[in-house]
C-alpha cells in the first residue's frame, strides 16, 4: 500500500458527533431478551462445500432458523424443553457435516460467537470385564474432555461389548480415533 495513504488512515479521528453515544430505548426489549434466551447459535463444522440451501430447508422443517451470516445460524424455540431436547439429543449433522451448537448469551454478537467443543458419543471397546463400570467409563470420558453423560445400558442389560460416554470434545485438538486405557494397577 501507498505509505501516504497509510499515514492518512492512521490520523483519522472521530468527529464530535461520531463519538456521541446513541442510546437505545428499552421498549419491548424484555420480549426480545426472552425470545433470544430460548435460542441456540449453530455453525456447520466443515471446510468442505455443502448445499447450504438444502441444509437450511431441512432445518427450517424442524426448527425455526435465522441465517445471521457467515455460516452462522440462530435457532429459536418457544419452550425451554424444546431447546433442551435439541441440546441433549445431538450431535446433529447434515451430509456428514457436524452442526456445533451453543446457547445464546446476553450481549452476544454474530462476530463474537465461538464454538469450543462438540458433544460426541464415544464408544469404548475391548475393556476387561472388571473395567465395565460407570466409574471407569466416566474416568475414560474425563481423559477425553468434559463428561456430559454416561450411557448405563452396558451395566444394566445383556449388552456389554462396549461402553458409551457422551463427552464435550475440544475443537482445538485433533479427534482421537483410538487410545490406550490403563487399569488402576497400570496394566
Amino acid at each position: 500500500m501507498d505509505s501516504d495513504f497509510l499515514e492518512r488512515v492512521q490520523k483519522i479521528t472521530l468527529t464530535k458527533d461520531e463519538g456521541e453515544v446513541i442510546k437505545v430505548k428499552s421498549t419491548h426489549r424484555d420480549k426480545i431478551l426472552e425470545a433470544c434466551s430460548l435460542s441456540l447459535l449453530g455453525h456447520f463444522l466443515t471446510t468442505r462445500p455443502y448445499n447450504q440451501s438444502a441444509a437450511k430447508s431441512l432445518l427450517r422443517s424442524v426448527w425455526k432458523i435465522v441465517d445471521v451470516g457467515d455460516g452462522l445460524f440462530q435457532f429459536k424455540f418457544t419452550l425451554e424443553s424444546q431447546l433442551k431436547w435439541v441440546i441433549q439429543n445431538g450431535p446433529w449433522s447434515f451430509e456428514n457435516h457436524p452442526l456445533v451448537l451453543r446457547r445464546w448469551e446476553r450481549g452476544m454478537t454474530a462476530g463474537m460467537v465461538m464454538f469450543n467443543s462438540i458433544p460426541l458419543w464415544v464408544q469404548v471397546w475391548g475393556l476387561p470385564f472388571d473395567l465395565i463400570s460407570e466409574e471407569a467409563t466416566r474416568d475414560i470420558g474425563e481423559g477425553l474432555g468434559i463428561v456430559v453423560e454416561v450411557d448405563n445400558k452396558a451395566f444394566s442389560s445383556e449388552q456389554a461389548r462396549f461402553v458409551r460416554v457422551r463427552v464435550k470434545i475440544p475443537l482445538d485438538k485433533p479427534l482421537r480415533q483410538s487410545g490406550v486405557v490403563a487399569n488402576p494397577e497400570g496394566n
